[in-house]
């Protein structure tokens, strides 16, 4: 007889996956994780601001009052930001993936499209942290708050002389310059000049955080604990800071090219409306936010959508916007070269 082995190509097998489905995406926040975020309320995300008018002098023996001052209070408004992240599953893809044995994560379809969905839209989220436009319903970001003087933010015209109490500190030497100790030094000084305080971090795109190291190299100072207005916190792999004065500098993959943004997380926040909940009825409910490594308190909203066939349909959204109170203790540095 002849020897017919039964080789691989002539059995019928299933195919498993050892392990878990492995997410190959880069979705860190890191803006999200070092700015507080609060809850807000109201039709538009709103400032109060107090300028200085007050009067202090010398004067004479006897003499009698005749100046008087106060600090001058104004406001200003800036519409909600809205934003969201869909899905879509059909029943028999449901019923596939939870008889289905492996990979483990799609076991529960329904609840990883959830922490996809969560971790995706605080991803563009923190893209809209550091370049949102600020009209219609984008996030106002910190180009527009902090990387501009002569703009109107928060409805408040900072071209204005009046409005000069208004205006984040910006250096834009015109043509790309390298990032130096002294360069930096200067940038925190003028802020602290300005406002009495220095920024506690700066955020920067990778190639700059780079060109930070490398004014270290090889006595680099990396921060692994920090202690913001958020609070303290431990950050994980990812996020090692750089410290220089005082200021904690770190690298964010949605920053801006080219710039660092001098940050006092005393003035700025993520101000988000928080969900209103009807009754149990109404498939309606509050996930945590997530950018793929823990969460994120944004106070995102799930809701389903309505069922128009052999699908299911959800949605997660978010009423949110970034607030910064005081951007003359904030600041940018444009044209940041890298090389």
């Amino acid at each position: 007889m002849a020897d017919t082995p039964q080789t691989l190509a002539l059995i019928v097998i299933a195919q498993e996956y050892r392990g878990d489905l492995v997410r190959q995406i880069n979705r860190r926040a890191t803006a999200l994780r070092l700015l507080p975020i609060k809850r807000g309320s109201g039709p538009a995300c709103s400032i109060a601001t107090e300028a200085d008018g007050m009067n202090a002098e010398n004067y004479s023996e006897g003499a009698d009052v005749t100046n008087y001052g106060s600090d001058a209070q104004g406001s200003g408004t800036h519409p909600w930001a809205m934003y969201r992240s869909t899905f879509r599953i059909t029943g028999l893809a449901g019923a596939v993936a939870a008889s289905g044995s492996t990979p483990m994560g799609n076991r529960r379809l329904w609840a990883r499209n959830m922490v996809n969905s969560t971790a995706k839209l605080a991803s563009t989220i923190n893209a809209g942290i550091h370049t949102g436009a600020g009209t219609g319903t984008l996030i106002q970001g910190m180009g527009n708050a902090i990387g501009d003087t002569t703009n109107t933010y928060y409805t408040v015209d900072r071209s204005q002389a009046a409005n000069a109490y208004f205006r984040p500190y910006v250096a834009d030497p015109g043509v790309p310059t390298a990032p130096t100790l002294k360069l930096i030094k200067d940038d925190l000084g003028s802020i602290y000049d300005g406002s009495g305080e220095v920024p506690d971090i700066g955020l920067v795109p990778t190639a700059v955080f780079t060109k930070l190291e490398s004014l270290f190299e090889p006595n680099v100072r990396y921060v692994k604990d920090l202690v913001t207005a958020r609070g303290a916190m431990t950050l994980e792999s990812g996020y090692e800071g750089i410290n220089i004065n005082g200021c904690n500098f770190f690298r964010d993959k949605d920053a801006a090219a080219g710039t660092i943004e001098y940050i006092n997380t005393n003035y700025v926040e993520i101000e988000y409306l928080p969900p209103d909940i009807p009754g149990l009825e109404e498939i309606m409910a509050a996930v945590p936010a997530t950018d793929g490594y823990g969460a994120l308190p944004l106070g995102f909203v799930y809701e389903m959508l309505a069922k128009t066939g052999d699908s299911t349909k959800a949605m997660v959204k978010s009423y949110l916007q970034l607030k910064v109170n005081r951007p003359n203790a904030c600041g940018m540095r444009k044209n940041v070269s890298t090389t």
